[in-house]
């Protein structure tokens, strides 16, 4: 979120400046009462993408780093009971490297140097 500075850029277009916490409280407070910002539908891509997409993950390269990732495996728990899904084995992506087994992470199907060599080169290597 941004709002507009009293200063225009060089192409003398008005800059733009990331909210403060204390704006963004303040909008929120207002839109409290009118509308509001986040989902409104609970089959939102918040729930269906970022859980089995960005929470799993998340926990996978935790348990891999010996540093769990306790929060986002309860959410993860949470939501698949409220929704009557299991999330964790939902990720197709995750399924095919091999790090979704049927009910549960297999953190170990890559080793520490394979995944910092796949942030470099963007993939896995072939075994």
């Amino acid at each position: 979120l941004e709002t507009p500075t009293d200063k225009n850029d060089q192409d003398g277009e008005t800059s733009m400046r990331p909210l403060t916490v204390s704006e963004m409280n303040q909008q929120m407070h207002y839109y409290k009462n009118n509308d509001v910002l986040g989902p409104t539908d609970p089959e939102s891509r918040y729930v269906m993408e970022d859980v089995p997409y960005g929470l799993v993950l998340t926990v996978i390269l935790g348990r891999l780093l010996n540093c769990p990732a306790r929060l986002h495996e309860s959410g993860i728990t949470i939501l698949s009971a409220m929704y009557g899904r299991d999330f964790l084995v939902e990720n197709e992506l995750l399924q095919g490297l091999g790090l979704i087994g049927e009910d549960d992470l297999n953190v170990n199907a890559y080793s520490l140097q394979e995944w910092k060599e796949m942030a470099c080169v963007g993939y896995f290597r072939e075994r």
